[in-house]
């Protein structure tokens, strides 16, 4: 692997050298395509929730009829930023060479393999979410074959509760990778079969990952079948240290078929991914699991991505690590202007925890769980039925969305013992509903409401050995009350296609700050938050946008990527964006 790296970084400096060379060269003294947008975004609240951004993406492109030479800069300022490390300067450079049968790309790439279980390499600025490379990036496309090659470093971060100096906002644990492989995929017969291979090596923490998968996609008159098979072996050098670190030997299948009847579509997934299965008390230490799934790889899908706000905070993300999960959705018209989604989701750890007895009490084990997600509390079961109706009235000019959810789940196994049985649990049911009228050709409305009851906290019965006596139940809440009864009111106006007004409203009637003990700022001890917004937009790229209020903190998820976001309370912000060309 250092052999690897010195070759990739010799080669990377001097092709880079040359595509520098050549676009320069070309846009000097060629027509060529210019643009420029503009992103500053300010922040300032009295929980000291501020942040100062601005951002210039410039990209230069020229189009022949043979190739396209393209180059991509994104520059960055931010002290501080919303989330993340403080910036001031080149962000991100990309250059490419592109044409029918070939690409070419050196500086940040970012390649989605397959359906990105072994390689999906996103950039979320708004979660401080980047798995890109800086490197070299390659296609090749010939007759239904493709090549991809990459290379290169990449470095993410986050913040985690394992180390000291904790910061929802501010990162405190660092990744550095060199990344190197290949993925080839041709069609045969009507199917697309690939495969790929990746190799990942962290110098500093003296590990190594081999990733291999294989899939295969078809897709037929009436749907379409999707199978995924991934493996990763993880080895860690002890180096002068007389420790043993086992070779860490974990993979995963996915499937996912899609079957149309008619108006209606029937999807179902299933997934079972047990890359690093460890016991509760070190299954959530991203810092010393180093045979866990890497940042770079995602689920090929995930759970049901909600649009509504509380629901949104709900959010449950693919555990690659150990997770067995099945999901379904029938999807149809029930009439000409309405339709139904019916949403079912379970999952479970691959494995049922459970502690000894005795001097083994503090001992984990385990038993293994069917190639189903299971029901037993042991196991982590999350399960969520969410039914949604959406549609038009006769004359078309209002849309509306009303749904109904129910979500259980068993975020964390304390103890699981003949003589004690504790798990914290939460439980929630949603009614979110939404309708959008076009009162006339200048004028829009919407009102978006949301009714949540929710529970969360320890679910604890302590066993009988006497018979007679039953046993001890009870629940404590995390929350000053048994249950959180949450609303969510929006209503936004837009004019002409130009001006957007918001006001906003949300409520709760118990004091979550319980959660950390008032010590996490990513949760105030305020039950309610109002904001209102103005936006104008000047044409259709170039927008200022003012809030003033607060906003609630929780989850925040952008396409299967969670974080937790610190309130933002009784502030203003701004947003502005513009292209300059």
């Amino acid at each position: 692997m250092f052999i690897v790296r010195q070759i990739f970084q010799i080669s990377y400096q001097m092709i880079r050298k040359i595509l520098i060379g050549i676009s320069l060269f070309t846009y000097v003294y060629s027509q060529t395509d210019i643009s420029n947008q503009l992103s500053v975004r300010y922040g300032d609240s009295d929980n000291d929730y501020n942040y100062s951004e601005i951002y210039l993406d410039t990209k230069l492109s020229l189009n022949r009829e043979d190739y396209r030479l393209e180059s991509i800069l994104t520059f960055e300022v931010s002290d501080p930023p919303e989330i993340g490390l403080n910036a001031n300067g080149l962000d991100r450079y990309l250059f490419g060479f592109y044409n029918d049968k070939l690409s070419f790309e050196v500086g940040d790439i970012y390649q989605t393999w397959g359906r990105g279980l072994l390689l999906n390499q996103l950039n979320f600025q708004n979660l401080d979410f980047d798995t890109g490379s800086k490197g070299l990036g390659m296609q090749f496309d010939y007759e239904g074959k493709t090549l991809n090659i990459i290379m290169g470093d990449t470095n993410s971060r986050k913040s985690t509760t394992v180390l000291g100096n904790y910061d929802p906002r501010v990162p405190n644990y660092f990744i550095d990778q060199f990344i190197y492989g290949a993925d080839f995929s041709l069609d045969i017969a009507k199917f697309n079969i690939g495969a790929a291979f990746l190799l990942v090596d962290e110098e500093e923490k003296s590990l190594s990952h081999t990733l291999t998968n294989v899939r295969i996609d078809k897709s037929h008159q009436s749907g379409e079948f999707f199978m995924s098979v991934i493996n990763k072996v993880s080895e860690k050098d002890s180096g002068d240290l007389e420790i043993f670190y086992p070779e860490k030997d974990g993979g995963g299948v996915y499937l996912s078929n899609t079957n149309y009847f008619k108006d209606w579509a029937l999807t179902s997934s299933y997934r079972k991914f047990t890359i690093d299965v460890n016991n509760p008390v070190i299954r959530d230490n991203i810092v010393d699991n180093y045979g866990q799934a890497l940042d770079l790889q995602r689920s090929p899908s995930g759970f049901y991505q909600h649009t509504f706000r509380l629901l949104s905070r709900n959010s449950k993300e693919v555990n690659l690590n150990d997770e067995v999960g099945v999901e379904i959705q029938l999807l149809g018209p029930i009439n000409d202007n309405t339709n139904i989604s019916v949403n079912y989701m379970k999952s479970s750890s691959s494995k049922q925890w459970y502690n000894g007895s005795g001097v083994l009490i503090g001992d984990w084990f385990s038993d293994k769980n069917s190639f189903l997600p299971s029901s037993r509390q042991g196991s982590y079961p999350f399960e969520e039925i969410f039914i949604e109706l959406s549609g038009y009235n006769p004359q078309g000019n209002i849309f509306y969305k009303v749904g109904m959810d129910f979500q259980d789940q068993v975020f964390n196994v304390l103890s699981n013992s003949g003589e004690v049985k504790s798990f914290e649990i939460t439980e929630s049911f949603t009614l979110p509903f939404l309708v959008n009228i076009a009162v006339n050709p200048l004028w829009n409305v919407e009102v978006q409401l949301e009714l949540q009851k929710l529970k969360t906290g320890f679910d604890t019965t302590i066993i009988s050995d006497i018979d007679g006596i039953e046993d001890n139940y009870s629940f404590n809440s995390l929350l000053s009350e048994e249950y959180q009864k949450n609303l969510f009111l929006a209503l936004s106006a837009n004019y002409n296609q130009k001006w957007s007004f918001n006001l906003s409203h949300e409520s709760t009637n118990s004091d979550e700050s319980l959660l950390d003990n008032g010590q996490d700022e990513s949760f105030d001890s305020s039950n309610d938050w109002n904001s209102l917004s103005l936006a104008y937009k000047f044409n259709s790229d170039h927008m200022l946008e003012l809030f003033y209020g607060s906003i609630r903190g929780g989850l925040d998820c952008t396409n299967g990527v969670c974080r937790y976001i610190q309130a933002f309370d009784n502030g203003i912000r701004i947003d502005y964006s513009r292209n300059l060309d």
